[in-house]
């Protein structure tokens, strides 16, 4: 079991694979994965766990089909690796995209986004639904045919929108059988649909103290549990407790479906599927562009300063692009070498040889005398207010600066 070092260390998507894979991850030579080894050592084997526990840095898809270029024929963006199976053609499209956390303490709302981009993706890719992981194709191990695309990192946002995210309607109202052996889940599940169905039209035209005084009626009207062959109704206190609960949170965080998954762009969902993958299509590319130049840019100062020579290859090695990507930019290069040309170090400016010139520019200094007051006497009649046949005198006193007002 061997694997190619160079391709990690050429690769900056493989480097970010190794830094944001376990230290300790799990790998094997088959999909069981049973074997512990420091992530230097994991690579070596065909399998091998790629996501943190509690984090999600790839999404990866299962291809039980051989094409592995489907996400082309479906509009969708380039992955960052495929990894395919030689033999049967089967691959993982690996998407690098910015890290979500799925520990307990995880915010639910970017979890259930990723899953639901996750779900619409793979439905795309004719992917494996039920793939979780955490076990993946090791990219660059012999045993698969490894492609690298490119080397960004995808937002949530921006894949959102080469997909039809479901939308989920409360208007079916709560699936009350499943807590049908509780009060309490059975008061907080009406509730809370009544509550998501009011507090769109009450935040218009009223305040939060009649919206909860509107969802507690509600659910005083709707405690009749006895009467449901229950033993007793709820306590008037379990009661306020669920309206509080509810009340509180609808109003602060429920926005309906309207607001949510609009992706990076905020597309209109009533434009063609086609058109809103157009258009994220070219923003993905132009961002994907900016960068390139950023980094060709970077590459081309640093290398400046240490006094290396600005070649392709020079700039590829230090960018971890390919030297034929490097090419397409050569007007890149170009200006910034242009500007560097431009710019005088002020150190330089400031520090230059003393020598005699013909138009030289020398310090004035300051006078030694200057106007310090002007006191008007009278006013001379021309001026407006003054009073006709009042001489005018203007008295002017010089006095001799001091050295520390002069600055």
């Amino acid at each position: 079991m061997s694997v190619q070092p160079a391709a990690w260390s050429r690769s900056s998507s493989a480097r970010r694979l190794l830094s944001e894979a376990p230290f300790l991850p799990r790998c094997s030579d088959n999909k069981t994965a049973a074997i512990v080894r420091p992530v230097a050592y994991a690579i070596r084997y065909p399998y091998m766990q790629v996501n943190r526990s509690g984090m999600v840095s790839w999404l990866i898809f299962d291809l039980d089909h051989s094409n592995a270029n489907i996400w082309d024929d479906q509009g969708l963006p380039a992955p960052n690796f495929i990894v395919r199976n030689r033999e049967n053609g089967h691959a993982h499209l690996y998407y690098a995209i910015i890290p979500v956390c799925t520990t307990e303490n995880a915010r639910s709302r970017p979890l259930q986004y990723m899953k639901a981009i996750y779900r619409a993706m793979a439905i795309k890719l004719d992917a494996d639904v039920a793939y979780s992981g955490p076990v993946a194709k090791t990219p660059f191990h012999p045993w698969w045919d490894t492609t690298e695309i490119h080397d960004r990192e995808y937002e949530l946002g921006e894949l959102a929108d080469y997909v039809e995210l479901p939308q989920r309607s409360w208007s079916k109202g709560p699936d009350l059988d499943s807590v049908a052996h509780s009060r309490h889940c059975t008061l907080f599940e009406e509730l809370r649909y009544y509550a998501y169905s009011i507090v769109a039209r009450m935040r218009e035209s009223s305040s939060y103290q009649r919206f909860q005084q509107e969802v507690a009626a509600y659910a005083h009207n709707h405690n009749n549990f006895r009467a449901r062959g229950f033993s007793a109704n709820l306590s008037l206190s379990q009661v306020n407790a669920t309206v509080k609960s509810v009340s509180r949170w609808t109003w602060d965080f429920y926005t309906g479906n309207s607001r949510c998954h609009r992706g990076a762009m905020g597309l209109d969902k009533s434009l063609p599927i086609e058109e809103r993958q157009r258009l994220s299509a070219t923003r993905t590319h132009e961002k994907r562009r900016s960068s390139t130049e950023g980094k060709i840019r970077l590459a081309v100062a640093r290398l400046t300063e240490l006094g290396s020579s600005i070649t392709l290859t020079a700039i590829a090695a230090a960018t971890s692009l390919s030297r034929q990507t490097v090419a397409r930019y050569q007007h890149v290069i170009s200006m910034k070498l242009a500007s560097k040309r431009d710019v005088i170090p002020l150190r330089e400016a400031v520090a230059g040889h003393d020598q005699n010139v013909n138009y030289g520019v020398h310090q004035i200094t300051a006078p030694s005398f200057c106007l310090v007051s002007v006191t008007a006497k009278g006013v001379d009649p021309g001026i407006e207010g003054g009073d006709s046949g009042q001489s005018s005198q203007i008295r002017v006193r010089s006095e001799r600066c001091a050295d520390d007002d002069s600055g």
